[in-house]
């Protein structure tokens, strides 16, 4: 009888030591979850910053390279008119369209040129500078209200860049 009754106290710590357990494990599991949720959203935050930050970086040098390409097409061409100015620097550029087509459809509120000074007054030994700004479409986290108006906590970004040469004589 002393044996049975070890044996049932034996048989209940062991029992009492396996419940303690997995109730432990149940718990950690609903703490992994909430751990994973506050991660993978601070994780994607910074995903969808690195995209933008990359995005703007191409945007820039893009421009930084049409700027450059304007006024080396300015000097090949003083006489140039700011039409064929703006084909040139769209068809040498991938972002801006590639040809002039795709330049078109870009209007002034994604892609400004500005070029100094006029085509009357480019005279040889003249200073030519080609202005390129352009608006960088980001991934935005926005908030719609229920009247409509939407608030963006991140817009577009516009990037520019200026190129300045010489007419050789």
């Amino acid at each position: 009888m002393k044996m049975r009754a070890l044996f049932h106290t034996a048989h209940l710590q062991a029992q009492r030591r396996l419940t303690n357990l997995t109730c432990a494990r149940a718990n950690t599991s609903g703490q992994a979850t909430v751990e994973f949720a506050l991660t993978i959203s601070i994780f994607i935050m910074l995903l969808f910053g690195f995209l933008g930050l990359a995005i703007v970086f191409f945007a820039w040098l893009t421009t930084v390279s049409a700027a450059r390409e304007g006024a080396r097409f300015v000097i090949s061409n003083p006489s140039a008119s700011d039409t064929q100015i703006k084909n040139a620097i769209c068809s040498s550029s991938i972002m801006l369209g590639g040809n002039t087509t795709n330049c078109n459809n870009l209007t002034n509120a994604n892609l400004i040129i500005t070029t100094e000074p006029a085509s009357a007054d480019r005279i040889p030994n003249a200073q030519i500078s080609v202005k390129v700004q352009y608006r960088a479409q980001v991934p935005t986290l926005g908030v719609t209200w229920i009247n409509g108006s939407r608030m963006t906590f991140l817009g577009p970004i516009w990037v520019s860049s200026q190129a300045v040469m010489r007419i050789d004589p």
